[in-house]
Formats: C-alpha cells, sequence, structure tokens
C-alpha cells in the first residue's frame, strides 16, 4: 500500500501544481462506508484511492480527449451501459461484463473507460474502446496514478497541452518520446505501448 500511497501523493501535488480543474478530498471512514454503493465490488487499493483522494470535478487535458475521473457516488452509474444493460431501469446484467470490473475514470464523451480489476493482486488497471474487449494499461493502480501524474507533468509543462500535435492532427515525435522515457520504466514496454494506444492511439 505505501507504493499507492505514494503514487497518490505525487498525482495530487502534480493537480496542484499544474492546476488541473476540480479537487481531491479525504472522506471520513463512516462517510465513505455509508456512500458505498452495495453493488459496487471493492479492493484495499481502490478503498485507499477514493477514501484519501476522491476525485471532485477533476477532468485531465490530455492533448486529445479529455479524461474525468469518476467520484464515489458516481461509479454506478458508470457502469451503466457496461455492467447493467437495457433502455431503463431495472437494467439486466450484462453476461460479457467483469463482475469485478469498476469503472474509475472516462474520456469527455464517455465511451472509452478506465477500469480497475479489484478481485485481483494490487487492484491492476484496464483500459477500454466502447464495446472492445478491455485490454491492461497498468499492472497495479499505484503505476497507473503515477503513470498519470507523469502524463499531466508532460501535457501541461512541457507542451502547454494542445501543443502536442503538428498542423496535420498527428502527436509529434518529441512528445511521444517524451512520454515513453517518463513512463515505459513504471508500466514496462507492452503496457506503455497499450497505455499510450488509449491516450493517443
Amino acid at each position: 500500500m505505501r507504493a499507492l500511497e505514494q503514487a497518490l501523493a505525487q498525482l495530487a501535488e502534480t493537480h496542484r501544481q499544474y492546476e488541473v480543474s476540480g479537487q481531491f478530498i479525504s472522506v471520513p471512514p463512516d462517510t465513505f462506508q455509508r456512500q458505498w454503493p452495495d453493488t459496487i465490488p471493492s479492493s484495499s487499493e481502490l478503498d485507499y484511492y477514493l477514501r484519501h483522494y476522491e476525485p471532485s470535478d477533476v477532468v485531465v487535458e490530455t492533448g486529445f480527449a479529455p479524461i474525468m475521473l469518476w467520484s464515489i457516488d458516481q461509479l454506478r452509474q458508470a457502469l451503466i451501459g457496461y455492467r447493467w444493460v437495457g433502455m431503463s431501469e431495472p437494467f439486466a446484467e450484462s453476461d460479457t461484463w467483469r463482475a469485478d470490473f469498476v469503472i474509475i475514470a472516462d474520456d469527455i464523451g464517455k465511451g472509452n473507460p478506465i477500469i480497475v480489476a479489484t478481485s485481483e493482486k494490487s487492484t491492476p488497471v484496464y483500459a477500454g474502446y466502447d464495446a472492445g474487449e478491455p485490454f491492461l494499461i497498468a499492472s497495479t493502480l499505484a503505476d497507473f496514478v503515477v503513470a498519470l501524474a507523469l502524463l499531466i507533468e508532460i501535457v501541461y509543462g512541457s507542451f502547454e497541452i494542445f501543443e502536442i500535435t503538428d498542423d496535420d492532427s498527428i502527436v509529434l515525435p518529441e512528445f511521444e518520446k517524451q512520454l515513453k522515457t517518463a513512463i515505459e520504466p513504471i508500466l514496462g514496454a507492452d503496457l506503455f505501448a497499450n497505455f499510450y494506444d488509449y491516450f493517443y492511439g
């Protein structure tokens, strides 16, 4: 858990330094227990994240589609269309969605979820494109949080958010190289490729 504590502290500091929208808040334990939806699975890592750093209106600019981080009261709604399907309540349970998957973030269009696997050790992170099969982008929640902090640092600090592409909207080689240099040692080559593909592929 120490790695996650350090990762979240790094993300919060990066969020503050670059004046990313929204805020992270700490939730008292009794309030956290009352707020947690009964139908949403959890893990020690997900609990720690949302209890100590619950996002409130946090939107991360990536240079492409912004990413929204969900608060506790948004977790159930985020799963509608994935775990729960149908036109109206009562929704049916999907027979293809893993019951341990929880969506913690999505792009602004709400079609590309970032997902944690709550039943797996260290709570790995997956991503998906709408109805496609989710793919692994970080082997632990801590690794994903560090990678996200580094992405913010580079996008906001080195490229002023919207300067990551050329005039034809092609990602600049120097941007890709800087991301790879910073993040690949954290995620490993294969997962960095997946992480990059999710955000910029």
